[in-house]
């Protein structure tokens, strides 16, 4: 009894001490309705960012960085359409639903995606849409896509995605490893060099030999256009480059040592000093840097010309016409035109065969470098290639004379019967019989 009394007089003294406007101190833990306690809530985001609907961190995933991390958006634009069909199959899920199962069930389907042959345009315009025509319509007539494209851009979008989401905390699970391949999958087809009629069958197109004006290019008439779709079709095939890199060339990368002329795709020439990161050439590899001779046959037909008049127009660009096909992301795709360009004057021209692409012009530069016996570690070089660890040292900092020589006395029999049709357009426009139309 004594206690309580005590107690009793100690709390009436405290209450008095307390100030009237300091609120109670909350439970550390609070009842529920049902009288079962609850934690303090969450404070780290996770569990809200968890939640959230598949779709809404891919928007994230793919919003323009600041210049500061740009570098780190490289691949998210292709990931967009895998990540997507991820979304529509699956229903959107919240991030923390994307159980095992879930993973599995979406594994399973990646390789029944057809790809666009004999879909109607309406069913062919996204990944979750061509799944759903080949369930509704059957295989009979549909072909499936190739081992490549099921591990490249499905399975390797897919990782890209999951990685950042699992960084950005997004996801709390661990990266599911894909698996699944249908046996009626493509194999790749490995890319063949043109042969001799092909290139011809290209070169006697009126965009080389005369055409209608500057729209229409591939069909015949009155005009001579050297537009940046003629030289990008000559400079790939006259210099094994890729279509991006022509589509990134400047004014400036055209060089000389007062011997021959080349083209400079290094990232930056080091005999000047340190750049800033945003002057760097992008480059598909690190073997992409390098020095390309140009063959004189790219000379004669105007090349310096054109570059002199775009310079003197205060024009970097040596295509300025050259559009830029600029991702979600924000990373640009320099192919995109001469692609374009390449699909329709194949289906022009009926050039079925199937190992028959864009990249051929490299495999029929590298068959004329193998046929005049140039050594492998100089081809690797003009063409781009990683090369062994010898190939990674030595003068690549400068034109090679020898290669250069090499390069400028090529003279395999189509490259003379090219010179022939390009040089007797270049001449009736020269004498004005062609109309010579500028498309700068």
């Amino acid at each position: 009894m004594i206690d309580r009394l005590v107690q009793d007089a100690v709390a009436q003294r405290v209450a008095q001490l307390v100030p009237a406007n300091v609120a109670p101190l909350a439970p550390a833990i609070a009842p529920t309705e049902t009288g079962a306690a609850t934690g303090p809530a969450k404070s780290d985001g996770l569990a809200a960012s968890s939640s959230e609907r598949m779709s809404v961190p891919l928007q994230e995933f793919l919003r323009p960085a600041g210049r500061k991390r740009q570098h780190k958006m490289k691949g998210r634009g292709e990931a967009e359409s895998v990540v997507q069909f991820a979304i529509d199959f699956l229903g959107d899920p919240r991030m923390n639903e994307l159980t095992e199962e879930k993973w599995k069930l979406l594994d399973d389907a990646l390789p029944d995606i057809p790809n666009r042959e004999n879909i109607p345009a309406e069913s062919s315009k996204s990944l979750f849409k061509r799944y759903k025509y080949a369930e509704t319509h059957g295989w009979s007539e549909l072909v499936r896509v190739t081992t490549t494209t099921i591990k490249s851009r499905y399975w390797g979008g897919l990782y890209k995605f999951i990685d950042w989401a699992i960084q950005e905390k997004h996801y709390r699970g661990s990266r599911y490893t894909f698996v699944c391949i249908d046996p009626e999958n493509l194999a790749p087809l490995p890319r063949d060099a043109f042969d001799e009629e092909e290139l011809l069958t290209l070169l006697k197109q009126p965009l080389f030999t005369g055409c209608k004006n500057k729209l229409h290019v591939w069909q015949t008439g009155g005009c001579f256009v050297q537009s940046h779709i003629y030289w990008g079709f000559l400079i790939c095939i006259l210099t094994g480059m890729r279509p991006g890199e022509v589509g990134r060339l400047k004014c400036a990368d055209i060089r000389t040592d007062n011997q021959f002329f080349y083209f400079d795709l290094r990232p930056f020439d080091a005999r000047g000093g340190r750049v800033a990161l945003q002057d760097l050439r992008d480059l598909k590899t690190n073997a992409a840097g390098r020095v390309i001779p140009i063959h004189p046959l790219l000379i004669e037909l105007g090349l310096l010309e054109r570059m002199q008049e775009l310079m003197d127009k205060g024009e970097t660009r040596l295509f300025p016409e050259w559009e830029v096909y600029v991702r979600k992301d924000g990373t640009e795709r320099r192919s995109q035109p001469l692609s374009k360009s390449w699909q329709y004057v194949k289906k022009l021209q009926k050039l079925s065969r199937a190992d028959l692409t864009l990249y051929s012009t490299r495999h029929l530069m590298a068959d004329w470098l193998d046929s005049d016996g140039i050594a492998q570690r100089t081809r690797d070089r003009i063409l781009g290639h990683a090369s062994d660890v010898r190939g990674r040292y030595g003068r690549k900092g400068v034109l090679d004379p020898q290669i250069a020589a090499k390069i400028e006395a090529l003279g395999p029999p189509a490259i003379k019967q090219m010179r022939e049709i390009l040089l007797v357009a270049k001449n009736r426009a020269d004498t004005g019989e062609l109309t010579l139309l500028k498309t700068y």
